[in-house]
C-alpha cells in the first residue's frame, strides 16, 4: 500500500525588509537636486505661498538644510495616516487633482520621505495647522533603515505633540542635518534653473514663491525667478482660443486677434505660448548683463517647454530634446531662423480643454498625432512671426528698401547686396533662382563675420588703450614712490659720513624704508606687466569693493603726494560682483582720480567711491572735492580729445568705451549743491542664473 505525499498549504504576508524604503527611494529620487524639488512640490501643493531653502556650511561635513513653507500644515493625524505610510498619499486619487487653492497638483507618488532621506541621514519634522496652538514634531533616523536583519514593522521613529515653539505660524519646516553629499556651486545652478522652471509661466493669480538661501553661495541667494526673460530683445505672446482666432502680442504691444485660414485650423484645442529670442553676439550679450553669465543662463534654459495644467510635460525644454527642430530649420536659413539655444519657449495646454494631447505610455512626452503635429505647427507660425519682428530690429534698413540701393559711384552697397539678390532670384525662377538664393545666404554670413571681426577689434582696441590708461597711473605712483628712494638715499648717504657707531641706527632705518619702498614700487610695476600677460578674450567675476580697496593700495603714494584721500561706502553684507578684468576696472578709476587730481586746487582733495545695488546692476558713485567740470564742457566730457587742460582728453572716453561694452553705462552728475565732479558708473551684477537678489526684492 503506497503512502499518500503530505500536502501543506496556508496564507503568508510579504514581510518587507526596513531596507525596501532606501531601495525604492533610490529608485525615485535619482540625485539631490531632484530630491529637493520633490520637497518643493509637497510645499506647493499644500497651498503654500512660498517656501524658503537654507543651506548652512553644505561645503563641509557638517551642513544642514532648513526647508521651510506657510502651507496648511500637518496635525499628528495627517503625519500617521499618510507621511508615514509610502504610496498612500492621497493626491493620485479621483477629484484631488487641484489643491483647495486651484493649484495644479504636481507631487506624486508620495515620495517626500524617500526625497528627505536622499539629501540626509536625519530628519527633524515640524508641522502647524492653520490657527492651531500645537505643533507636531517627528524625529527620523534614515540610517537605522538600513540594516539587513530589520523588518521594516521594527523600526520605529519618535514623535510628540508640544505647545507651538519653534513655528510662530502655520506650515512645516524640514531640517535635515548629516548631509549625504557636499554641495557644489554646480549643483546650486542646476538646482535653480530646475526650481525657476518647475512651475508654469502661464499660472497667474495662484502666485508661490521659491527662496534659496546660502551662506556660502550668496549670489544663488535669492528669489528664484526667469532670469533674464524680462530683458529678452525679442518676445511674443499668443493665445489661440481652439476655434478659428488667434490672439498676438508682440514685444509688450497691444495684442493683435488674428483669424486663422480654414484650412490651416489646428485639431490640438486651445494652446498658450511665450516666446523670448536672444542674439547670441558678444555685443548683444553684453547689453543684457555679464556676458558669461548670460551665456550660462542661455544653456540652462534654452528650449521650448510644454506645461499642462500648470505642471510641465517632459523632456520638452530640455537642452537635448529640439521637438520644434529649430536647428534643422536653421541649417536652410541660418540668417532669419533662430536656432534652439537661442530661444527661451512656454506652451501651456490643459488635460479638459486638450483631450488629444495625451501621455505616452512611459510617461516620456506626449503621443505622435494629428494634434501633436498641429501644436508643432501652430508654435512654428508664432515662430515665424517672432523670426520676422526680429529682423525688423535687426535690419531696419532693409525693411524700408525693398530692392539694392546704390552709392555715389554707383555701385551696389555691400549692406543691401543680399536683398538685391534675392530680389533678383525672385525674378528669374528655376535652377538660377536657387543658385541667387545660396549666393544671398553667403553675402548674409560674409557681412555678418565682417561685423563681427568689427566687434572684436573695437574691443581689442579699448582694452590696449585701458591698459595705457591704467599705465599713466601706475607711471605717477612710481614716480611718488622713488621720491622716497631718493630721500631715504640722501639720509643714509649723510649718516654714513659720520663715524659715530652710535648714529649707525639711523641708516638703518632709512634702509629699511628704502627697501620697502623699492617692494611697493615692484608691485605698481607687476600691475602693468600682468596686463600684457594676460588673455585679453577672459574676463571674471570681480568684487567691486575688494577691488576698490586694492586700487586705493595701489595709489596711495600719489595720494600722499597731493595731499588727498580716497575713501570706499559700500553695504557691508551685500554681494557686490560684476564681470570684468580687475585692470580695465583700475583703468575706470584712474580717469576720475587723475582729473580730480588735475583740478584739485588749494585744498586737500577728497574723493569718495560709493557702491550700490539697483536691481539688476551696481551703483558706483564717484565724487571728488575739486573744482568741479569746466563750464560749457559738461555735454561733450565723454568725447574723444575733450579737455579742460593740457591733457590727451582719452581718459573719459576709454571710460566710457570699457563701460559700454562691458554692458553698462556712465554719465555726469549734475548737482551744483555740490562741489567738485560726481560721475555715475552701472554696471551689470554677476548674480546666480535663476534667482533674484534678495536686495532687488527689497527694492521692489
Amino acid at each position: 500500500m503506497n503512502a499518500r505525499t503530505s500536502i501543506q498549504s496556508g496564507l503568508a504576508p510579504f514581510l518587507p525588509r526596513a531596507r525596501l524604503l532606501r531601495l525604492i527611494g533610490s529608485e525615485l529620487i535619482s540625485d539631490d537636486v531632484v530630491a529637493i524639488t520633490e520637497l518643493v512640490k509637497n510645499a506647493h501643493d499644500a497651498d503654500a505661498s512660498y517656501v524658503s531653502i537654507q543651506f548652512t556650511n553644505v561645503t563641509g561635513e557638517h551642513g544642514e538644510m532648513t526647508i521651510r513653507d506657510d502651507g496648511h500644515g500637518m496635525d499628528l493625524d495627517t503625519l500617521l495616516t499618510r507621511w508615514m505610510q509610502p504610496a498612500g498619499s492621497s493626491k493620485g486619487r479621483a477629484g484631488t487633482r487641484f489643491t483647495a487653492a486651484g493649484r495644479r497638483v504636481l507631487g506624486e507618488k508620495g515620495v517626500g520621505r524617500f526625497a528627505a532621506d536622499k539629501l540626509a541621514a536625519n530628519l527633524e519634522l515640524v508641522s502647524r495647522r492653520r490657527e492651531a496652538s500645537e505643533e507636531i514634531h517627528a524625529v527620523f533616523d534614515w540610517d537605522e533603515f538600513d540594516v539587513d536583519e530589520r523588518m521594516l514593522s521594527e523600526v520605529s521613529s519618535r514623535w510628540e505633540v508640544r505647545p507651538a515653539d519653534w513655528l510662530d505660524s502655520h506650515g512645516t519646516m524640514l531640517r535635515l542635518c548629516r548631509l549625504r553629499s557636499v554641495w557644489t556651486e554646480r549643483m546650486f545652478r542646476r538646482l535653480c534653473t530646475r526650481l525657476a522652471r518647475l512651475i508654469s509661466p502661464f499660472d497667474d493669480g495662484k502666485g508661490f514663491r521659491i527662496i534659496v538661501e546660502s551662506d556660502e553661495f550668496p549670489h544663488y541667494s535669492g528669489e528664484v525667478g526667469g532670469g533674464y526673460l524680462d530683458v529678452a530683445p525679442y518676445k511674443i505672446e499668443a493665445d489661440f482660443d481652439g476655434g478659428d482666432a488667434v490672439s498676438i502680442r508682440v514685444n509688450g504691444g497691444s495684442a493683435v486677434r488674428h483669424v486663422l485660414p480654414e484650412l490651416d485650423l489646428p485639431s490640438c484645442g486651445p494652446v498658450r505660448a511665450r516666446l523670448f529670442a536672444f542674439d547670441l553676439e558678444t555685443e548683444s550679450l553684453s547689453k543684457l548683463g555679464p556676458r558669461a553669465e548670460v551665456r550660462a543662463w542661455l544653456r540652462g534654459w534654452s528650449g521650448v517647454s510644454v506645461y499642462r495644467d500648470g505642471f510641465r510635460v517632459w523632456p520638452y525644454g530640455e537642452s537635448s530634446d529640439d521637438w520644434l527642430r529649430l536647428d534643422q530649420r536653421r541649417v536652410n536659413n541660418p540668417v532669419v531662423r533662430l536656432s534652439n539655444n537661442q530661444v527661451v519657449g512656454f506652451v501651456g495646454i490643459s488635460s479638459d480643454r486638450n483631450p488629444d494631447l495625451r501621455d505616452q505610455t512611459n510617461r516620456e512626452g506626449l503621443i505622435h498625432g494629428p494634434a501633436f503635429d498641429d501644436l508643432q505647427r501652430f508654435v512654428i507660425f508664432v515662430m515665424q512671426l517672432l523670426e520676422a519682428e526680429r529682423q525688423t530690429l535687426r535690419h531696419p534698413q532693409s525693411r524700408r528698401h525693398s530692392s539694392a540701393t546704390s552709392n555715389s559711384r554707383g555701385r551696389t552697397e555691400a549692406a543691401s547686396l543680399p536683398d538685391y539678390l534675392d530680389g533678383m532670384a525672385r525674378k528669374a525662377g528655376g535652377p538660377i533662382a536657387d543658385d541667387l538664393r545660396r549666393a544671398a545666404e553667403r553675402a548674409r554670413s560674409a557681412a555678418n563675420a565682417e561685423a563681427q571681426m568689427r566687434r572684436r577689434m573695437l574691443e581689442g582696441y579699448t582694452e590696449l588703450a585701458g591698459t595705457g590708461q591704467i599705465a599713466t597711473i601706475v607711471g605717477h605712483s612710481v614716480s611718488a614712490c622713488l621720491d622716497h628712494v631718493q630721500s631715504a638715499c640722501r639720509t643714509l648717504r649723510a649718516s654714513l659720513r659720520r663715524t659715530n657707531v652710535n648714529q649707525l641706527l639711523q641708516p638703518m632705518a632709512a634702509l629699511k624704508q628704502l627697501e620697502m619702498t623699492v617692494q611697493l614700487a615692484s608691485a605698481h610695476l607687476h600691475s602693468v606687466t600682468s596686463v600684457q600677460t594676460t588673455s585679453p578674450k577672459r574676463r571674471r567675476g570681480l568684487d567691486v569693493v575688494t577691488e576698490l580697496a586694492r586700487f586705493r593700495e595701489l595709489i596711495e603714494p600719489l595720494l600722499s603726494k597731493h595731499d588727498a584721500t580716497f575713501e570706499v561706502d559700500a553695504p557691508g553684507r551685500a554681494v557686490l560682483r560684476t564681470e570684468m578684468r580687475p585692470e580695465l576696472f583700475s583703468s575706470i578709476m584712474s580717469s576720475f582720480v587723475m582729473n580730480a587730481l588735475q583740478w584739485q586746487g588749494s585744498r586737500p582733495m577728497s574723493i569718495v567711491a560709493t557702491v550700490r545695488v539697483q536691481g539688476g546692476f551696481l551703483e558706483l558713485l564717484v565724487q571728488d572735492s575739486g573744482k568741479g567740470v569746466t563750464p560749457g564742457l559738461e555735454e561733450t566730457i565723454f568725447e574723444p580729445m575733450v579737455s579742460g587742460r593740457d591733457g590727451s582728453g582719452m581718459g573719459l572716453t576709454i571710460a566710457r568705451s570699457i563701460v559700454e561694452t562691458h554692458g553698462g553705462t556712465i554719465e555726469l552728475v549734475s548737482d551744483r549743491r555740490r562741489k567738485g565732479a560726481t560721475f555715475r558708473i552701472r554696471l551689470p551684477r554677476k548674480k546666480a542664473r535663476a534667482t533674484v537678489p534678495v536686495c532687488a526684492q527689497r527694492q521692489a
